[in-house]
């Protein structure tokens, strides 16, 4: 079995990435928003209570979780729609598809340097997460799971996006591609979700049936592990745990999707 690291493709795609100045530019903006989002708030608990550090250390924690969870999926998904459109537009895709890599090895290679572009934005949390703890409210181990939450989702919008750039043949359709589906995965599916939740209220089997609306409309949203496990106290257990496993599992099969998706585009640059 091949080294997926050892990948050409993957070293070309890391030394582009680290090459663009936007890239650092993103990294220092997911770094000063929460900074600042917590700064108001922290002042704002500061002149109303008398010991504001505990609680001081849970909003520290949500706004860096929350904020950077949903800017690391939004960015990795948009980082990765013209991951292989882009090739087209420079016409260097055809001398790439006719590699002797294979359309899969490719699609590999682009997939990790995705993968490695959220996990680098991801890392910008950690300071944040860091403070909370010395200033107590939300353990570590919750900490970590909820950071490592916002790392699998963001791979995963991050290989639908990629999956989509092989799809279209320009970047700019694969970007409206890409917000299209995360406009329907996040906001239309939850929406028709409560829908459905208000006509189910009334007949048998009411407390299966929610749960089985929840998981196909709430809880395979890129946060919704994450609102679990701060929300840890309400709730019943089973639902929990549901969820925590549901998301994951829907998300790998968003990755594979993806995956898939990408190497169907570069198989059709050789037949």
């Amino acid at each position: 079995m091949k080294n997926p690291f050892d990948n050409p493709v993957l070293s070309l795609d890391l030394r582009s990435r680290v090459r663009e100045r936007r890239l650092w530019v993103l990294a220092a903006m997911l770094v000063a928003m929460p900074l600042l989002l917590s700064a108001i708030i922290l002042a704002l608990i500061t002149s109303s209570s008398d010991n504001p550090l505990p609680s001081a250390g849970e909003i520290l924690a949500a706004v860096a979780l929350f904020s950077h969870g949903a800017l690391i999926c939004l960015l990795s998904a948009l980082g990765a729609a013209q991951r292989i459109s882009q090739e087209r537009e420079r016409r260097t895709l055809p001398a790439l598809a006719n590699s002797p890599l294979s359309p899969q090895r490719i699609a590999d290679g682009k997939l990790l340097g995705a993968w490695a572009f959220a996990v680098w934005l991801s890392f910008t949390t950690l300071p944040f997460l860091a403070v909370s703890t010395l200033w107590g409210g939300i353990p570590a181990g919750t900490l970590l799971l909820c950071w490592l939450y916002n790392v699998a989702a963001a791979m995963a919008t991050a290989s639908l996006a990629l999956g989509l750039s092989g799809l279209f043949g320009r970047s700019l359709s694969a970007y409206l591609a890409t917000g299209a589906v995360l406009f329907l995965w996040c906001a239309v599916i939850p929406v028709v979700g409560l829908l459905t939740m208000g006509s189910a209220t009334h007949v048998a089997g009411e407390e299966i049936a929610k749960e089985a609306i929840f998981c196909a409309s709430f809880y395979h949203l890129p946060l919704a592990p994450q609102v679990v496990l701060f929300a840890h106290a309400s709730g019943p257990e089973h639902l929990r745990t549901v969820c925590l496993a549901w998301a994951p599992a829907v998300w790998l099969l968003i990755a594979l999707a993806g995956r898939s998706l990408a190497a169907r585009g570069l198989r059709r640059e050789i037949y």
